[in-house]
């Protein structure tokens, strides 16, 4: 039609392509990796500090997650928890050189209650956290310090990635805690929400604002 325009294939393939630092002027990416499956994991026990490595189904869904990443962003920087089970699920999934190490990604540390069965131990801290989030298990840590300290590791990615996609691989809680502040939200909002093993959520500073790209996307072997 005259004065008009019409979508062609092409227009359809370039819309569907994902977000990428790339060409986009000042804008930052942190794609957010879960590790994957660990033995505790596998017998639905609390882990925080324990320092396990992959199971055999937590290195297939590392290698899942690598190539899932692949097929949707250009990496160009590697940020890790100091935790055996993230860094092992970054050597899966081939992302293993030139990795950068923040204590502040690590898991929550949970204290006496480390091990425990994941139900007993979150009706309990789930009361104690809503009533309290500086509440802390015996020689452990509170959930407002994890938030704290989660999200000064990403304010600090941010500031010191302009326009790159950054690939960080930590644990449930950091990254929930990292999804709360980036939707305005405080330390409860890692209460509401639940992460897989190996899933990607994405968190963008496209100028003037922090956004929420994506969250638990489905990585892992089905």
């Amino acid at each position: 039609m005259p004065g008009g325009s019409s979508a062609t294939a092409s227009d359809d393939a370039a819309a569907e392509v994902p977000p990428s630092a790339s060409g986009r002027g000042p804008e930052t990416y942190l794609v957010l990796l879960r590790h994957g499956r660990t033995d505790l994991n596998r017998q639905g026990l609390l882990q925080g500090a324990s320092d396990l490595p992959l199971d055999d189904l937590g290195r297939r869904q590392a290698v899942d997650a690598g190539e899932y990443v692949r097929r949707h962003w250009q990496i160009d920087k590697v940020v890790c928890s100091p935790r055996r089970r993230a860094r092992e699920t970054l050597v899966h999934a081939g992302f293993d050189e030139d990795v950068i190490t923040d204590d502040r990604l690590a898991e929550m540390d949970y204290g006496a209650l480390e091990g425990t069965p994941v139900p007993l131990a979150s009706g309990e801290l789930i009361d104690a956290w809503t009533a309290d989030p500086g509440y802390a298990p015996s020689g452990g840590e509170s959930l407002a310090s994890l938030y704290d300290r989660s999200v000064r590791a990403c304010e600090h990615l941010l500031a010191t990635s302009e326009n790159l996609t950054v690939l960080v691989c930590s644990h449930a809680n950091p990254i929930k805690a990292i999804v709360s502040w980036a939707l305005g939200g405080e330390a409860s909002g890692i209460l509401r929400m639940y992460l897989r093993q190996a899933s990607v959520s994405v968190v963008a500073s496209i100028p003037p604002v922090v956004v929420l790209l994506g969250f638990n996307e489905r990585t892992e072997p089905a």
